[in-house]
């Protein structure tokens, strides 16, 4: 009974044992991927981490839900910036889908092709707050530790990160940090989309 005592006082604390914040139970309240998946607007790329695998690199990424599939499933149109048309974004259409990691009991992943003819990436929910637009997402990035994507709605994309999420961005994910939304980008969207899965 004391050990337990003393592992819930160090959790609290946030003192060092060894979880990461995206698995950390005590913050699950801000770790569900329904609270991604029921944003309605544009979800745009603000800044990630540098040389993520199976996420582009380029300017003007973002995401927008057309439509729930069933179960966990979703639709969503990726827009990404590619190397050939550095001022145009090409729009595709993937499936989005939510799970659960370790003894959670709601979703907290979302797993979606970020680039046309990558790979699906599995994104765990390291922060999601609705009522100021601001989402984290982490992934492995391999021997150099994790990767992480903050994506604001368009109401919210122009103005400064809110607080509380800069706050867990700054202090969880890796310093390398490439800036990916610029002002200009919501004219770059495309009016015709690639539909293959």
């Amino acid at each position: 009974m004391a050990l337990f005592f003393i592992i819930i006082l160090l959790a609290t604390a946030g003192i060092g044992v060894g979880i990461k914040y995206e698995d950390d139970i005590l913050n699950l309240d801000h770790q569900r991927a329904s609270d991604f998946t029921s944003i309605e607007e544009m979800l745009w790329v603000k800044q990630q981490t540098s040389e993520v695998v199976n996420v582009p690199g380029t300017l003007c990424q973002a995401m927008l839900k057309l439509r729930y599939i069933g179960g966990n499933r979703f639709q969503y149109i990726i827009y990404v910036q590619t190397r050939y048309a550095p001022r145009r974004l090409s729009a595709f259409v993937t499936t989005l889908t939510t799970g659960v990691t370790g003894n959670r009991h709601t979703h907290n992943t979302v797993s979606y092709k970020a680039m046309q003819w990558g790979q699906v990436a599995v994104f765990k929910l390291m922060y999601a707050d609705r009522r100021h637009g601001c989402f984290i997402l982490v992934s492995p990035r391999g021997r150099h530790g994790r990767a992480c994507r903050l994506l604001q709605t368009s109401r919210t994309v122009n103005l400064p990160i809110p607080g509380d999420c800069s706050r867990v961005y700054a202090q969880n994910c890796p310093r390398d940090i490439s800036q990916i939304y610029h002002p200009s980008c919501g004219a770059r969207l495309p009016k015709i989309v690639e539909w293959s899965q």
